[in-house]
């Protein structure tokens, strides 16, 4: 483990990117929380996604959907659906929504909507 990612740094090689269409709506209301998803993400990789749960059956771009919790401050708890491919993740959706069946209901109407 690098001394960076014990102090709650971002792991080296990881890259965390926005798919804009599920996560603007929320990022633009609280900014500073695309940090905190990317620090979570890139942690949840580097550690095997050992807080990480399927979020679905469905599959982006071949992908399976991973979902996990992440704590902010200012915003609360959120769940983020993200997919890994290598040594980088696409965070496909964000929601204040922290019931697994509610937000699983989100996730996949929001993935029917964008044809994933």
């Amino acid at each position: 483990m690098s001394q960076q990612h014990a102090k709650g740094g971002t792991p080296p090689h990881a890259s965390v990117a926005f798919e804009k269409s599920g996560c603007q709506t929320l990022l633009r209301k609280h900014p500073h929380l695309m940090s905190r998803i990317e620090q979570t993400v890139a942690s949840q990789m580097a550690n095997g996604l050992f807080k990480s749960k399927f979020a679905t059956n469905a599959r982006w771009r071949g992908l399976p959907i991973w979902e996990c919790r992440v704590n902010e401050k200012s915003v609360g708890s959120v769940r983020v659906a993200f997919a890994v491919h290598g040594e980088s993740a696409t965070v496909l959706f964000v929601s204040p929504e922290l019931q697994k069946r509610a937000f699983a209901a989100e996730l996949e109407r929001f993935l029917e909507r964008s044809h994933a």
